[in-house]
């Protein structure tokens, strides 16, 4: 998809949802919170490709208001936030709130995406696993095609694997990143995004794990020094619904919702690519921060271990493993990527 066929999405979209709203009358105002900084790209695109959109498409039925980010609550607090009402929706990383919803380590590893998991009734058995447990409703599953690195300040020591040994080392994580960098030997440290820069520059930890289009646009740049390739997982990063406030809203209401979170999961996907592709610009041109290119089996093993490590917490963690792996991950399909290139492929 390229950026004509990106606009030609959002036209067909707007006159259907013209069509759609034009004899619909009693227009509501739902409340926004990220979880994430402003200024991430991921906060970025829920505002551009899915905020926007409702606002211009939804006059007469439906309005979002974005009251911000990790100011209005902390993220780890945030899912809890949306339960109780202090706003009606939610755009977050599940991981954090992995505890409360650990099926979200299956989205990390899946290879299937939401259209699919939509025909497959993966879909379904989530927002059945999300009302349960945090009380939302599961509409969206956005920027499905961000992937992530370990970024670190310094080089890593190297095991006989060739696969990077953090031992003694301290790294920033959330739910995300954790099983693996244990698994790798480090000590993980639960800090806010915002707060990364700070601990790097003081060198109270050590490297962070991060989407694959953050550094430029939340300033981590500068006290980033290495990144470790290939990247890995797929985010988990959903939008849910207060679940009073999802049964408050008509019919049609919903049906808005319903249509336009068919549109973000595709056009968020491209907005964050987009993005990625002019950070790998300044990037290269900058070579900060530098990547540490893994190869042939140690690039296959440090991969395996990545996911291997989530799939265990979601065996450990979840009674829905058995029934709920299947239909994100069929054994022998390629993880999901947007062509990188080859070089971005690990066979």
């Amino acid at each position: 998809m390229n950026k004509s066929s990106y606009g030609l999405g959002i036209a067909a979209a707007a006159i259907v949802a013209v069509t759609a709203t034009s004899t619909f009358a009693g227009e509501k105002t739902l409340k926004t919170v990220t979880a994430l900084q402003q200024t991430n790209v991921l906060a970025k695109s829920y505002l551009k490709t899915f905020v926007g959109p409702a606002n211009t498409l939804g006059k007469g039925l439906i309005q979002v208001k974005n009251l911000g980010g990790q100011e209005i609550v902390p993220p780890r607090k945030a899912a809890a936030a949306l339960k109780r009402g202090q706003f009606d929706i939610l755009s977050c990383p599940t991981a954090y709130y992995i505890g409360t919803v650990p099926e979200g380590y299956g989205l990390l590893a899946s290879n299937q995406g939401p259209s699919t998991l939509r025909a497959n009734g993966g879909f379904k058995l989530l927002q059945k696993i999300y009302k349960e447990k945090a009380g939302s409703h599961l509409l969206a599953w956005g920027e499905n095609l961000t992937s992530y690195y370990m970024y670190l300040a310094k080089k890593p020591k190297m095991g006989k694997d060739g696969v990077p040994n953090l031992t003694g080392m301290k790294m920033r994580a959330t739910g995300t990143y954790r099983p693996l960098f244990r698994a790798l030997g480090a000590t993980t440290v639960n800090i806010k995004s915002s707060e990364i820069f700070t601990a790097m520059q003081r060198k109270t930890v050590d490297g962070y794990g991060m989407t694959d289009s953050a550094l430029i646009a939340i300033g981590l740049q500068p006290v980033t020094n290495y990144r470790v390739w290939p990247n890995f997982y797929v985010t988990n990063q959903v939008v849910t619904v207060n679940l009073n406030t999802w049964n408050s809203l008509t019919q049609k209401q919903r049906d808005f919702l319903n249509n336009l979170a068919l549109h973000y999961e595709t056009s968020s996907v491209l907005y964050v690519e987009l993005e990625r592709q002019k950070e790998e610009i300044i990037i290269a041109k900058t070579n900060k921060p530098k990547t540490i290119k893994l190869k042939g089996a140690a690039a296959r093993k440090y991969l395996a271990t990545a996911y291997a490590e989530v799939w265990k917490e979601l065996k450990k963690r979840s009674k829905y493993h058995d029934q709920l792996k299947p239909l994100l991950y069929v054994q022998g399909k390629p993880n999901r990527q947007i062509d990188f290139g080859d070089d971005r492929l690990i066979k």
